[in-house]
């Protein structure tokens, strides 16, 4: 990272380790426990060892709290071999997901963060204001990967060249996009500029910034229970909700569980209370599809 973007104090140096779930650039579904190697208010800069494209989601889960949460992939912050670094957004800002009080930015700080980008594909030009995280990938990489609206697609962005023709300007509060919370002493950012009014996103980007984000996975999960002891499973999809499983034993709507996903025998496994919300019997397969419900606040 760029010594411009170590300085900030919007950032903290801190080691967590977490369960991060998605699928690379090849499409191939993973399950890796890693760490964060900084932390923001807006995200976190963490490491894998797997090649991810910008703008895509994951799942992230702290292994000390079992919280999880939906991240978006920002870009590249780093490399050292075969073990990347990456800066991720939460998509949900509800709440301090770190636990940590992190410094009130500065005005200066914040003036910081306003940028005029041009999409390298159409030329639009937005007036946008950055996250910290959203900075520090642009310094690194001389641009990011973001949202055009007139493309209907992600490009990359850059400055915009002052020699250009002015053109009408989009203002994006790029915390409330994607984050939506502000610490108690800070007050929201006002609007830098008066902006154009924005063409709808397309429905299919609206329907991906859905509450809870589905991922593909097959792995095991341990599925606890008086009635069925520990049921071990294969997993078809997680969210920050819940996720999915197969099991032969039979399970009811309502019926009371804990969870640990995914699942090693013999090692350190974290469970979820959880509850039964949806059973399918898979007549060809002499089995049951179950969707679960993690049940807020209740782990171990």
């Amino acid at each position: 990272m760029s010594p411009d973007g170590m300085r900030r104090s919007s950032r903290i140096p801190k080691e967590i380790d977490i369960l991060l779930v998605g699928s690379d650039t090849e499409g191939k579904v993973f399950s890796e426990k890693t760490k964060t190697v900084l932390l923001s208010r807006h995200g976190a800069g963490i490491v894998s060892r797997y090649k991810l494209s910008a703008e895509q989601e994951l799942i992230l889960r702290r292994l000390d709290t079992n919280k999880e949460a939906e991240v978006r992939l920002v870009g590249p912050i780093g490399a050292e071999g075969d073990v990347y670094t990456y800066g991720v957004a939460l998509l949900d800002f509800t709440n301090n997901f770190w636990d940590v009080k992190f410094p009130v930015p500065t005005e200066a700080e914040k003036h910081m963060h306003v940028a005029s980008l041009e999409c390298g594909s159409c030329q639009t030009r937005e007036t946008v204001e950055q996250s910290d995280l959203e900075s520090d990938v642009y310094l690194v990489n001389e641009g990011i990967v973001r949202y055009c609206k007139k493309c209907g697609s992600s490009t990359f962005w850059k400055r915009a060249s002052e020699d250009a023709e002015e053109a009408p300007v989009v203002v994006e509060m790029v915390q409330s996009r994607v984050m939506g919370w502000v610490d108690e002493e800070e007050e929201a950012p006002a609007p830098v500029a008066v902006a154009a009014p924005p063409e709808p996103a397309p429905a299919e980007r609206q329907r991906n910034r859905r509450k809870h984000v589905r991922t593909k996975v097959k792995f095991k999960a341990c599925i606890r229970s008086y009635t069925n002891g520990d049921d071990i499973v294969t997993c078809e999809d997680v969210s920050r909700g819940g996720l999915c499983f197969k099991s032969r034993k039979p399970y009811v709507v309502k019926f009371r569980i804990e969870v640990a996903a995914p699942y090693t025998p013999g090692g350190q496994n974290f469970f979820t209370a959880a509850e039964i919300v949806h059973v399918q019997e898979l007549k060809h397969e002499k089995k049951f599809r179950c969707g679960v419900a993690y049940l807020s606040g209740k782990s171990r």
